[in-house]
């Protein structure tokens, strides 16, 4: 663990735990990897709303701390969304006190380490005028942090007999591309980082290992792990980009942040415990009357829970007859 004072130390919450990113990024996805599989296993587990709780926490966490390096606005936001979310599984409304939900994370983790304070308060010294590093890669932070966490979790499930559709060593690959990018994003931001420097560039020398190519020093070992993102990401990009002020309201990323599951009190009063990036359709959303997943009214149940229904959405406005076709994120 690192001993050396960061940006993300000026916080309250993490100067006395000092937690290195490699630390939060192996708390976060386990937490992730057991949400997967209690929800793909028993979704209806009494289990499950504890380890969503715990998810929120260490993913949320994650997502702070690497805000606080990086002062990227994305990141920021989905802590902000991440601690909105705890405060609603907590039983607490945003507006019952000051405090946002981002002071609620980090209180908890504060809390969970033993710690007595976990208020947000920033040392002076924490102010800082300077233009934030420049991201490396296409994708926005956030997406990139749940695509870490996502092939994670199903490079471990396919290695069971329940999933053999799961191509595990596309998981593998992707995960580690995914996981050296943050470090090597959180060393770039906090240069005396040496220890997420060395563990992103161990990453990339593991990337090149499972593409079969020798080893190469840790700057080349880091910079072929953006090589072999770009190559990827260019892959996977949408040929229309779009523009900052996208009436889908995805302010150009692609993607809007979205409250995919909501858990039933009872009486029809439901709270969200889950979101996600989803893709954006480049308009105000409506929702097929013909779907054949939901049957039109834009939500699937289970119980105790109910889902977004992604497979009918359309752009208001747009005729009803090419609707069913799935536009999943």
């Amino acid at each position: 663990m690192p001993v050396g004072h960061h940006p993300e130390h000026t916080v309250k919450a993490y100067r006395d735990e000092r937690p290195s990113i490699t630390r939060l990024i192996l708390e976060a996805r386990w937490a992730h990897y057991r949400l997967t599989d209690a929800l793909e296993y028993d979704p209806d587990s009494d289990a499950v709303p504890a380890l969503r709780r715990f998810n929120l926490l260490h993913a949320g966490a994650l997502v702070d701390v690497l805000a606080l390096r990086t002062r990227d606005p994305d990141l920021y936001e989905a802590a902000r969304d991440h601690g909105a979310l705890l405060r609603e599984v907590d039983g607490l409304a945003l507006g019952d006190h000051p405090h946002n939900g981002l002071d609620h994370l980090r209180a908890q983790y504060a809390r969970l380490h033993q710690h007595t304070h976990g208020d947000s308060c920033l040392a002076p010294q924490a102010t800082d005028d300077s233009l934030p590093p420049e991201r490396p890669f296409l994708r926005p932070g956030p997406r990139l942090v749940r695509q870490m966490l996502d092939t994670y979790a199903w490079a471990n499930l396919g290695l069971t007999s329940r999933f053999p559709a799961v191509d595990v060593a596309s998981e593998q690959r992707r995960h580690l591309m995914t996981r050296g990018l943050l470090l090597d994003w959180a060393a770039t931001a906090a240069p005396a980082d040496s220890a997420a420097a060395v563990a992103a560039a161990t990453a990339g020398n593991a990337l090149r290992a499972l593409d079969r190519r020798p080893a190469l020093n840790d700057l080349r070992a880091r910079a072929y792990l953006l090589d072999a993102f770009r190559d990827f990401d260019d892959q996977h990009e949408d040929e229309d980009s779009h523009p900052h002020d996208c009436a889908g309201r995805c302010d150009g990323t692609g993607e809007v942040l979205t409250v995919l599951t909501w858990e039933h009190h009872g009486d029809d009063n439901y709270t969200a415990v889950h979101q996600e990036p989803i893709l954006c359709i480049g308009a105000p959303t409506a929702h097929a009357p013909d779907c054949a997943t939901c049957g039109g009214h834009g939500f699937t149940y289970t119980p105790r829970y109910r889902e977004l229904c992604l497979d009918g959405r359309i752009g208001d406005g747009e005729p009803i007859a090419a609707t069913v076709a799935s536009q999943g994120a």
